[in-house]
Formats: structure tokens, sequence, C-alpha cells
């Protein structure tokens, strides 16, 4: 990879609605919900940490994957700026022909499929928890009606953007960005409830894991700082 010796703006702005996209402040509140919901302990303890390597690994293997061969595939096609989703099939296509297309097409329909859920997941225990409502997806819908109805006009209201027409690609980096310029908010206050003895117990940050945090938290904030200009002179 090289630096950009043009349009170095939308560069960086892609940069960090990447980097935005990687550390998603919502999985916080979904996965330590759903960590009260299924009643774990400190039995679980190992088995998340390698579901956290492993599947932060795997998903960043996928996606260094994804950026190399779009970078190989679409500038031998002569497509220096992807703004398009119909762009992208092109990436298998030219392997593995029609069943490229079919391939590119279940992929995103399943990372959107499942991003879906549980965005809309995260927004009804963000709102039953705040309200002291009874809350939990295992529940019927008469059970927790406050979440259930905050789930389901949360998938409602996500799909009006793309209903009026805007494009899904713009929307979606456009996202990705405002999710950059959230992490401080939502990383800071980590770094005290890891190193609270009375929260974790034994199991408080060390050392290095304090100073994975606070490059975090930095990375977070100059995200932020960047993220605005970028928009306003890169964004596509």
């Amino acid at each position: 990879p090289t630096l950009p010796d043009h349009d170095a703006a939308n560069y960086w702005f892609m940069a960090v609605s990447i980097l935005g996209a990687s550390i998603s402040p919502y999985l916080f509140m979904f996965y330590s919900s759903g960590a009260i919901e299924d009643e774990w302990d400190k039995s679980y303890l190992g088995a998340n940490r390698a579901i956290a390597g492993l599947g932060m690994s795997f998903g960043g293997t996928i996606a260094m994957g994804v950026l190399i061969v779009a970078a190989l595939v679409l500038a031998a096609h002569g497509i220096e700026q992807v703004d398009d989703y119909h762009q992208l099939p092109l990436m298998l296509i030219q392997i593995f022909g029609f069943w490229g297309f079919v391939l590119f097409v279940a992929s995103l329909g399943i990372a959107c499929f499942g991003a879906t859920l549980e965005i809309g997941l995260q927004q009804a225990y963000l709102v039953a928890q705040g309200f002291g409502w009874t809350w939990g997806e295992n529940l019927k819908p008469r059970d927790d009606p406050g979440f259930s109805t905050v789930y389901t006009i949360s998938l409602f209201l996500a799909a009006i953007p793309i209903a009026l027409g805007l494009d899904p690609l713009k929307l979606t980096i456009f996202s990705m960005a405002l999710t950059a310029a959230s992490l401080p908010l939502t990383v800071v206050p980590f770094l005290f409830l890891l190193n609270d003895e009375r929260y974790v117990g034994e199991h408080r940050n060390g050392m290095i894991a304090n100073a994975a945090v606070i490059f975090i938290i930095a990375l977070g904030f100059v995200l932020a700082i960047v993220t605005i200009p970028l928009q306003i002179f890169g964004g596509t």
C-alpha cells in the first residue's frame, strides 16, 4: 500500500470510516446485554476470550482480504473510485463467473441481515434498560411490550432512508464516520470500569491492557476530530 498522490481528503475519510466500523460502540451494549440475559458467570471468561480473539482475527483478516482484492481487481477494470454497490460484484465475477455474483449477493445479504438484527436489538436494549422496562429477546412480546415495540420501530425507521432514495453506499460510509465520531463517548467509561476492583474484582486490567485501552481512546479522539472535516472535504 502507498499513500495517495491525489484526492487525499477522500482517502483519509475512507480510512477513518473503516476504522470506525472496526470498533463499533453498539457491540458493547449488545454483547453485555446478551451476557446478562443468558446469565453468564466467571466460567464463561475463557470461552469469551477465545471468541473475541478468534472472531476479531477472522473478521480483520476477511476485511483486509476484501480491501486487497478490491484494489487488485477493480483497478484492473479501470475503477479508481467505488461509488456504487453494483461495482462490487466484479471482485468475484472475474474468478467465479456468475456464481461470483451469487456469492457476493449472498454475502452482502447475510452481513446486512445480521447487522440489522444486532443494531435493532441494541436500540431496544438501550431504551428498555434506560427506562427500567422488562427486556429480553427470549421473552414473548406480551411480556416485554416496550422492548419489542422499540425493536420493531427501529427496523422500520432504518428502512426509511433507503425507501426515500438515499444512496445505500453513501449512507453506509456516513454511518461509519459517525461511529468513529462517537468512539470517545463509549470507550472512556470502559477505562474506569475495567480498572474498578469493585466491579471486575481480580480481573481488572493490567498495564498492557490499560495501554491498549488508552491507545484506543486516543485513536477515538483523533477519529472524532478528523471525521467532520474529512466528511466535508472528502466525503463521497
